[in-house]
């Protein structure tokens, strides 16, 4: 049974927002998959031979990234994302959304070790970035 992070993973998948070998790349770094134990039918480049490029330690688990990003006044993203994925960078559009008010999210979630408010970020233009960890 996958984790909640894991679910999420399937959920970008079936939304065609990573392909199969992201997500088992995700699935493997967090542990939801079992590591390949020996060589298969496929080539030892595989990704199911592939190293997870990051580990992640217990503070990770259950949490989530919450970022609101607000324009004009007008809020154009309320999303939850499992803080382990932040922390991968696989989360489509959204770093490139936060990058406009320089924040490299890929670097603010690896950094992040506890709960509560992390960015809070507002422009003359009513342009806002508000991003917390729960």
């Amino acid at each position: 049974m996958p984790s909640e992070e894991g679910r999420e993973v399937l959920r970008l998948l079936a939304a065609k927002k990573i392909d199969a070998e992201q997500a088992y790349r995700l699935l493997l770094a967090l542990g939801d998959v079992p590591k390949a134990a020996g060589k298969d039918a496929r080539d030892s480049t595989s990704f199911a031979d592939a190293e997870p490029r990051m580990k992640f330690g217990a503070n990770v688990a259950g949490k989530v990234l919450r970022i609101k990003i607000s324009e004009g006044g007008k809020q154009k993203v309320n999303m939850s994302i499992p803080l382990s994925l932040a922390r991968l960078g696989r989360v489509a559009g959204l770093s490139r959304m936060v990058g406009r008010f320089g924040i490299d999210l890929r670097d603010l979630a690896r950094d992040i070790s506890s709960v509560g408010k992390v960015v809070d970020i507002a422009d003359e233009d009513g342009d806002r970035v508000e991003i917390y960890v729960e």
